[in-house]
């Protein structure tokens, strides 16, 4: 993949996150009663549908929280997964596929490697990261 392709999928991956952050912002916004705080534009940016959706009376936000959690997983776990099914990858690579099934930081990836590297399950070689065995 070419720098440019690289930086337009990026650009692509920071606009679905801001319009999630919008949608999100609105929703708080109507449960609170406030008034949406007005934002700076900078040149066109497109129109969002911010669907109306209560919180459930029933499940406080702590326990909300833990229910997301535990659905999606860690992502130490993800990338343990992958590079069980798939071998040795590099790090970009890695991102790639755990950023197709979640929204994640941008230094997400880099810190759970060397976090797996640091607790002896995953090793470098050759620039690709691979289960330790």
């Amino acid at each position: 993949m070419q720098s440019i392709d690289q930086i337009r999928d990026e650009i692509a991956a920071i606009e679905q996150r801001i319009a999630k952050l919008r949608v999100a912002e609105a929703i708080l916004t109507e449960l609170e009663g406030g008034v949406p705080a007005e934002r700076a534009r900078r040149g066109r940016q497109p129109k969002i549908a911010v669907p109306t959706i209560a919180a459930p009376a029933s499940v406080s936000g702590k326990k909300r929280r833990q229910q997301s959690a535990g659905r999606e997983g860690s992502t130490p776990q993800a990338i343990l997964g992958i590079l069980e099914a798939q071998g040795p990858m590099p790090r970009a690579e890695i991102e790639s596929a755990i950023r197709a099934d979640r929204d994640i930081g941008k230094q997400t990836v880099s810190v759970a490697l060397q976090r797996l590297r640091g607790a002896g399950k995953i090793r470098l070689r050759d620039n690709k990261w691979g289960l330790k065995k």
